[in-house]
């Protein structure tokens, strides 16, 4: 009853100021498998009242209907900009999550309070005696060249936080800041510099992290460091009270692209360095303005999903690769297509897993059609066909 309330009054808002109501509608329609079934579908609508943005979007899923409804406002008042988000679950408990953001700029100096807050039956945050949130103070200053920032948080962190609501399927929503029980007691305190100069054009970032149970982590990045033929590399060192990580970014100027090698440090002793452990390694070479090759190939898939943080490689996948194109489209637009092929150590065609593809072709001005597929090797293809319509 709550978001049919408030989405009626951003409606009736709107249209009482004489002011034009901008929005958008995504569906997406699953052929494969059957039957054919409504996937999802995504409705938007934004107006501007007394200077500000507000609107909101609801989001259906499948069978389970209505799960997610979201309203913003963003508003600017001189140097202050601020804006809001409240989510709302209709088939879970009513209010979910707020966030607001706040930013004063001046003199250089940008000082933004984070706020958040979850609704008091949301887990794993469950609790008794009042809402759980709190507030994340953040500074950023440009100084000769040198970008220096801190946060510090009472009660919240700034990390992402994910809500997950399960019924037939399970569907998540993840926000900037995450809200702790507790009160706005002090969590963290987080200092970092960029662009500090060191040496031979080489410059370092520094970042260091306190919560209040005690050290966090520090972390050292050289950027540039020169090696022979316009090849260079950036070092990453990340030391936590439980692991030590290394990650080295190889760089050449003669291709437009990237190289990434992911890994750790492996000690023998709490101060006796064994080795470095590789996990795996990606390429990426882009051969025009959104046409690209990538080739991403695990060592230990298991820890590059961690360190990535997505689920890329399933069941025995250790390597993908993704050819990406481009071109002109309709109205000023451009149509895009990835194609995706995993692979697994044995297989009848050449270690082929599964291959995925993605089009999004638009159609006019204000519509796109979207299409991707999902073929697994000796498995079930899954075919879905979607729109969006903005207005």
């Amino acid at each position: 009853m709550v978001p049919r309330i408030l989405l009626a009054f951003f409606l009736f808002s709107g249209l009482a100021f004489g002011q034009t109501l901008s929005g958008s509608w995504s569906t997406k329609i699953s052929f494969l498998p059957p039957p054919v079934a409504l996937s999802s579908t995504e409705f938007e609508l934004f107006g501007t009242v007394a200077g500000w943005k507000v609107g909101g979007k609801a989001e259906f899923f499948g069978t389970d209907g209505w799960v997610w409804q979201t309203f913003t406002a963003r508003g600017d008042l001189g140097p202050v900009s601020s804006e809001w988000t409240l989510l709302f679950g209709p088939l879970a408990p009513a209010f979910l999550y707020v966030l607001g953001k706040t930013t004063l700029t001046f003199s250089g100096i940008d000082l933004t309070f984070w706020s958040a807050m979850v609704g008091p039956n949301v887990p794993p945050y469950v609790f008794t005696g009042g809402p759980s949130g709190g507030t994340v103070l953040e500074l950023r200053y440009k100084l000769d060249g040198l970008k220096l920032s801190g946060e510090v948080g009472f009660g919240a962190r700034k990390q992402d936080f994910t809500l997950q609501y399960t019924g037939v399927g399970t569907y998540s929503k993840t926000l900037p800041v995450d809200p702790f029980p507790g009160g706005f007691e002090f969590r963290y305190l987080k200092l970092s510099a960029e662009e500090v100069p060191f040496c031979c054009g080489i410059s370092l970032d520094l970042g260091f992290s306190y919560t209040k149970e005690g050290f966090d982590e520090f972390s050292a990045t050289l950027k540039s460091i020169p090696l022979c033929c316009g090849i260079s590399l950036d070092a990453i060192v990340t030391f936590t009270t439980t692991r030590k990580t290394v990650e080295i970014k190889p760089k050449w100027e003669g291709i437009t692209g990237c190289f990434v090698v992911y890994g750790d440090v492996s000690f023998q002793a709490p101060s006796l360095i064994k080795g470095i452990e590789i996990y795996g390694w990606k390429l990426r070479c882009d051969l025009a303005e959104c046409n690209y090759l990538e080739i991403l190939t695990a060592f230990n898939p298991a820890e590059i999903n961690r360190i990535l943080n997505k689920d890329i490689f399933q069941n025995d996948e250790y390597e993908y690769l993704r050819l990406g194109f481009c071109g002109a489209g309709c109205c000023g637009g451009k149509w895009q297509l990835g194609l995706s092929a995993y692979f697994k150590p044995s297989s009848a065609l050449f270690g082929l897993s599964r291959i995925l593809a993605d089009l999004s072709l638009p159609i006019l001005a204000n519509l796109t059609v979207d299409v991707g597929l999902s073929a697994p090797v000796g498995g079930q293809a899954s075919l879905t066909v979607g729109w969006t319509f903005t207005f």
